[in-house]
Parts: structure tokens; sequence; C-alpha cells
């Protein structure tokens, strides 16, 4: 996949999460949107940060200490160092995180439903909690039916990119 791709893919999603989040752009008191999401991305990122931490401290311990030595030998600085040798040692250990953490954050919807309920108006609402919204509070089982379909072909594209990625990284 060439960086190209990668770019479009990048503006695909963008623009989908911006035509799945009106209130956002309409609104006029900012902060009754912008108030609710922050609090949500919050919670999910003080419960998934620690494992991501964990993974990636784990991949920082394996880097052999004589590489870097070598390199503060042959007068490589501190920014050399990280940028040359041990970002891309981290760089499995980074989309294994991407990955995982991806695929958890296409199923947020406790932290949404205790937290917000899905408001102020749809602010915080994602497809998770749209498809619960539909099908079980305005009991329109064939919205949330198809809102089903669209999320597991949306999980199935990211995980189909996220897995060819790391198969890059793993032949590198």
């Amino acid at each position: 996949m060439s960086s190209t791709d990668l770019v479009l893919i990048v503006v695909a999603v963008a623009t989908a999460a911006v035509m799945l989040s009106p209130p956002l752009l309409r609104s006029r008191d900012w902060r009754a949107t912008v108030t609710p999401l922050a609090s949500i991305i919050g919670i999910v990122s003080w419960q998934w940060l620690p494992f991501a931490t964990l993974i990636l401290l784990t991949a920082i311990q394996s880097l052999d200490s004589e590489q870097l030595e070598a390199a503060e030998m042959d007068g490589a600085g501190a920014f050399s160092r990280f940028f040359y040798i041990t970002l891309p040692h981290l760089s499995r250990a980074i989309t294994v995180v991407i990955l995982i953490q991806t695929i958890f954050l296409l199923s947020v919807f406790a932290e949404i439903l205790v937290t917000t309920n899905g408001g102020p108006g749809n602010a915080s609402t994602n497809l998770t909690y749209l498809i619960y919204k539909e099908s079980l509070l305005s009991y329109d089982v064939g919205s949330g039916s198809a809102g089903g379909v669209v999320a597991i072909i949306l999980a199935n594209i990211v995980a189909i990119f996220l897995m060819r990625m790391i198969g890059k990284n793993l032949d590198a």
C-alpha cells in the first residue's frame, strides 16, 4: 500500500467522521459539544493508556543496548538515536497497539451510556450507541440492524488495513 493510498484512507475516514457528527459542526456553543467528547476521551484514555504503555515499555526493554552505545560512540545525538534506532524498533509494537486500540474504539459504548447518554443532543454519539438508540430506544430494529451491518463492515475494513500494516512491519 503506497503513501497515497494511506492519505486517501485517512481523508475518507476524516470525511466520514465529519459527516457523522453534524451537531458538532453546527453548534454555536462549542463547549456544549466538545466537553462531553473530552470527558469520554479522558475516560477511555485513562482506561487503555496503561495497556499501551506496557506494550511499548516491553518493546523498549527488548532493544539491544549495544546498538545505542555504538550510535553514541559514533557521535549520534539523543534525537538521532531515538529517530533512527528506538522508533524503528518500536514500529511493530506501535502497529499492534494501534490495531488493538482501533478495534476497541469501534465498540466504545458503556462509557457513552453512563456518562453522557449520547448527549447533549447527539454530540457524543458514536455508531455503537446509535445502533443501541435506534434498536432499543426507538424500537426501529431495521435501522439498528443496518447500523450493525455498517459497523461490521467498517470494523473489517479497519482490521484488514491494519493487518496489512502489521504484515509489512513483521516482514521488515
